[in-house]
């Protein structure tokens, strides 16, 4: 992605104030320095999308929609999660056909008990097995933050090396073994502050959680759904239209 776009931020931090303090939520955390941003992305051994950077500088080091990036005595972190791994955020997020087949291939072939006459020699192999069965699957998300969580075993990562950089996707692998582009209206995988700014447009309006509800039924049936709420391949078809 092209980190040329500057995006405008200005008025965001206090339009996500006033909506969490609609719905009860906890404030936003402070922005973070420039100073402080640069040290973490050194300890990442990454640079930040510009859109994300400029939100973390103007608008929050973020909540839990985004997570937070906090600074504790070990270094920086993301609030509650448990699924980046650092060490892997300087590698390229990977082309995910290819990461899916290489999944699939593995997953494809299980160890069997009946293959090995020593039942410590299939545990020993087995431990092996589940160590690289964890490796494989992390790799499908090198270079990339998870962001949010969307419940039920979903997430929203944001690309942060790569040919995708600077892209939100969607983590479904809970129910379809794949990862997808959030899209925008036109069709392309959304930037940060594409998806951040069309999630709050299109939750300011609701006041209580009856009014939201009833959104989210129309967002089901593809009404005027939000980029965060695309989750699945169908979005690829209706946006080719």
């Amino acid at each position: 992605m092209d980190d040329t776009v500057r995006w405008d931020w200005d008025g965001i931090r206090e339009r996500t104030l006033a909506l969490r303090a609609r719905r009860g939520r906890a404030p936003l955390a402070a922005p973070l320095s420039e100073e402080q941003v640069a040290e973490a992305e050194r300890q990442f051994g990454i640079t930040f999308p510009a859109d994300y950077r400029a939100f973390l500088t103007t608008v929050s080091a973020g909540t839990d929609w985004p997570r937070q990036l906090c600074r504790g005595e070990t270094g920086w972190y993301w609030a509650g999660d448990r699924q980046t791994r650092p060490a892997l955020l300087a590698e390229p997020f990977p082309d995910h056909d290819t990461a899916l087949a290489a999944s699939d291939d593995f997953w494809d072939n299980p160890l069997r008990e009946e293959d090995f006459e020593d039942p410590a020699a299939f545990r020993a192999a087995l431990a092996a097995w589940n160590d690289e069965a964890e490796a494989i699957e992390d790799a499908r998300t090198a270079g990339a933050v998870c962001l949010t969580e969307n419940g039920c075993g979903f997430a929203t990562w944001l690309v942060v090396t790569g040919p995708d950089r600077g892209t939100m996707w969607f983590d479904g692998r809970a129910t379809c073994d794949r990862l997808n582009p959030l899209l925008t209206d036109e069709g392309r995988p959304a930037t940060f502050g594409e998806w951040y700014l069309d999630y709050l447009e299109h939750e300011e309006p609701y006041a209580t959680d009856e009014e939201r509800s009833a959104a989210h039924s129309r967002w089901h049936r593809g009404e005027d759904t939000p980029i965060w709420f695309r989750w699945f391949d169908d979005w690829r078809e209706q946006v080719s239209r």
